[in-house]
Formats: structure tokens, C-alpha cells, sequence
């Protein structure tokens, strides 16, 4: 049985998360390299790029549209999806719409502990803006702090719990942040791909999708993520040029997110939290029941 969970050029905490918490909550199922059966958890991973003949068992991931969406038959198994907008887009019952898997991080009982507070405020980019743009320079120039979505997971929770308000383009950021009782402010992620799945999720549990805007933190950022301009030429003038001009960028992108650090934030009620968390754990056992102890 393979977990299959997206991985790019750089770490992502969403991504990463997988290989994170499944060990820990199943470790009676193991996992391997046979694609014959593939599962699917934590991500915008419900796409047409798996092999036919291979069984897809989703628990908790999404569609995103980054690909196009399967035609679902009998190869496919639903356990649960990350929200309405994705049964919506699959044609499934639309009681399967539970929520993000990510919501299971509450099977870790020591994660909901209170602990001290260090940040009152801390920002959380897209692992892409990361990668891009100079949102340290930027968060330090607010006086906030940054939570970097490509360091280690352990690093992350940390931060995260000893964040009072969390402000952040990363959704799942977001998602565990409210699983964790952590109060956030959504931003625009740069990168217009990356919104549908956030809508998806807010609908899950029931809070209203809506994002402030901080823009860009450097000039290849924008060129980079926004695809209004992704030709070499524009690439290569941004490079010449950037210099020049990401100060004031910078500037930009500092002066907002002060701004949006006053707003107020965002929280699902702790019922609904507590009743998709439930949820969530009802289809785990079922899929433990199914799949565990080598019955595969």
C-alpha cells in the first residue's frame, strides 16, 4: 500500500505533515511502495494521474484543480474528502464532505495541551512565496514573527502553539492552527491555483473564506507566482531590475502586513471543530479496521 502525498522542489509542511502523523496514529498499517493500492491523505491530491488499475483510497485529501479531476469508478474508494467543493467537483455523496485530514493532529492529545505563548502575532507564507520572495526581511520589518512552511514539522507545531494569531497564505497553516485552537487571518495566497481548495476547506467548517491581501515581497515573486508574465524576457528584466525595485516591495509588503495584524481574527466553533474531528476519526477506524494489522 503506497501514501502518496505531494512533493516538490522544497519541503511543505502540509505535504510533509503525511509523513508525520500517519506513523504515529496507524502504526499497524505499513506502508510501502506498491502502487497497486494508493492512498490518498493530507493534500489537493485527487487528481487523473494515478494509474487505472490501481486502487485510490482517499481519506481526507482534496481536489485543487492543479490537475485534471478522475473520473471516479469502481477503482475508487471514499472514506473522506476535505469539503463540499470537492464532492461538488467528484459527484460524490456530499456527507463524505468532512473536512481536511489534517484535523486528525488532534489524535495527539500532548498537541492540545496549552502551552506558553512567545508570539503574539506570527505570518506563515506559501512554501512558494518562501521560496521566492524575502518574507523574513519583511516579517522581521513588521515585527512579526515568521513561520517558515519549509522547516521541519516538529519546528513548526511548536511555533504554531506558541503563536497567539497567526496570519497566513499557507492553507495549511490555516487548517492546523484551527485544529490546534489557534486563532489566524487568512491572506490571498499570490498564486491564483491556490484559492479554490481554501473555500473548499473554510466550507468544511463553516467559517466565511475571507482573505486579506498583502501582495508580493520581491519583484521575481510576483513575476514567478502570478503566470501574468512567465516568459523568459520577463524573467530575465526581473532579475536586472529587482534590485531597484524590491525595496519599495518590500516596503509594501511590510506596511500590509502590519495592517493586517490589527484585524480581527478567525475561528471555527469549538462544536463544529470537536464534531469533524469525530468524524474523522470514525472513517480512520474504519479504514484501520479494513486495512490494518497486514489484512491488505
Amino acid at each position: 500500500m503506497f501514501l502518496y502525498y505531494f512533493k516538490g522542489s522544497v519541503s511543505n509542511f502540509g505535504d510533509e505533515l503525511n509523513a508525520w502523523l500517519w506513523p504515529q496514529i496507524m502504526p499497524e498499517v505499513k506502508f510501502d511502495e506498491d502502487q497497486s493500492t494508493i492512498v490518498l491523505p493530507i493534500g489537493s491530491i485527487i487528481q487523473d494521474t494515478f494509474p487505472a488499475a490501481s486502487r485510490k483510497i482517499v481519506l481526507g485529501s482534496g481536489y485543487g484543480g492543479y490537475a485534471r479531476k478522475p473520473v471516479v469508478d469502481k477503482a475508487w474508494s471514499f472514506y473522506f474528502v476535505r469539503g463540499p467543493q470537492t464532492a461538488e467537483v467528484l459527484g460524490i455523496d456530499p456527507k463524505l464532505a468532512i473536512t481536511d485530514a489534517a484535523i486528525l493532529l488532534r489524535a495527539k492529545a500532548d498537541l492540545l495541551d496549552p502551552r506558553p505563548k512567545k508570539h503574539a502575532v506570527s505570518f506563515m507564507p506559501h512554501w512558494e512565496s518562501a521560496l521566492y520572495g524575502s518574507w523574513k526581511e519583511v516579517a522581521d520589518g513588521a515585527g512579526i514573527n515568521l513561520i517558515d512552511p519549509t522547516a521541519d514539522v516538529d519546528h513548526i507545531l511548536d511555533e504554531l502553539r506558541a503563536t497567539e494569531v497567526l496570519i497566513t497564505e499557507a492553507m495549511h497553516g490555516a487548517i492546523v492552527a484551527d485544529t490546534l485552537r489557534v486563532p489566524w487571518i487568512p491572506v490571498l495566497p499570490t498564486g491564483p491555483a491556490h484559492r479554490f481548495k481554501w473555500m473548499d476547506w473554510c466550507r468544511s467548517m463553516n467559517v466565511a473564506y475571507e482573505p486579506d491581501k498583502i501582495g508580493a515581497s520581491t519583484a521575481m515573486e510576483w513575476v514567478k507566482l502570478t503566470k501574468i508574465s512567465p516568459n523568459h524576457l520577463a524573467r530575465r528584466v526581473t532579475r536586472r531590475v529587482g534590485w531597484t525595485i524590491d525595496p519599495f516591495i518590500r516596503a509594501s509588503a511590510i506596511k500590509q502586513l502590519k495592517r493586517v495584524a490589527k484585524l480581527r481574527p478567525t475561528l471555527s466553533g469549538e462544536a463544529i471543530c470537536v464534531e469533524r474531528a469525530e468524524q474523522a476519526f470514525e472513517k480512520l477506524e474504519l479504514f484501520r479496521n479494513n486495512y490494518g494489522m497486514g489484512k491488505l
